[in-house]
């Protein structure tokens, strides 16, 4: 309605021209027109992209398959979607991994001798002492073993070692803890005894 209006005025003016109306008055009336013309379409188009909404059709086939377009078809049913509306996804909860477990302390298994005494000198003609060993703390390991002159001589679960028939001289041993698999577990440390035997040329 203002629109005509306009146009009305509009050419008033230009048949009026040839009465004494100045050209510049229509010209500018002309400018103002269609600037307010071209506003109020901008306004028509927001509001129309701003409320029409998108239509899309589901069509479902004679297999019973489903299918979403945008073109109408026969059969096809119309599903309105607001295009104002967001496909919001809800990110899962990401929850931490537990804390690892420490790792459990390795057993300090340990074990000493007891007698001889390092350095021990020990006086038999028939060759005969006896090592005894043990364990002072926990866990127990359940063999000893005997290394004598640098080889394995005996084991046992006591840790008491009676030897026989060794030859005079010095010797060293030490005492190992194993378990029945004969896995060291731990040792003693290294030790020198010395073996005294009276000569078979000495008359007693």
């Amino acid at each position: 309605m203002h629109n005509i209006t306009r146009h009305i005025c509009l050419i008033s003016l230009l048949l009026g021209s040839g009465n004494g109306l100045l050209p510049v008055q229509a010209e500018m009336l002309s400018q103002e027109s269609t600037q307010q013309e071209a506003q109020e379409s901008e306004t028509e188009q927001s509001g129309n992209a701003t409320a029409s909404p998108t239509t899309i059709y589901k069509v479902v086939g004679k297999d019973g398959s489903v299918t979403y377009t945008d073109k109408p078809q026969q059969n096809a049913e119309p599903l309105a979607f607001d295009i104002t509306t967001q496909n919001v996804v809800t990110a899962a909860k990401v929850t931490s991994p537990p804390p690892a477990k420490p790792a459990a302390p390795k057993p300090n298994y340990s074990v000493v001798i007891k007698s001889p005494a390092p350095e021990a000198t020990i006086r038999n003609n028939l060759g005969e002492f006896t090592i005894s060993a043990a364990q002072p703390g926990a866990p127990k390991a359940p063999i000893y073993r005997l290394i004598f002159d640098d080889a394995p001589l005996a084991s046992n679960s006591s840790g008491v070692f009676k030897l026989t028939g060794i030859h005079r001289g010095a010797h060293t041993y030490k005492v190992e803890l194993t378990n029945n698999t004969g896995k060291t577990l731990a040792s003693s440390p290294l030790q020198t005894l010395y073996l005294h035997q009276a000569s078979a040329l000495i008359n007693n």
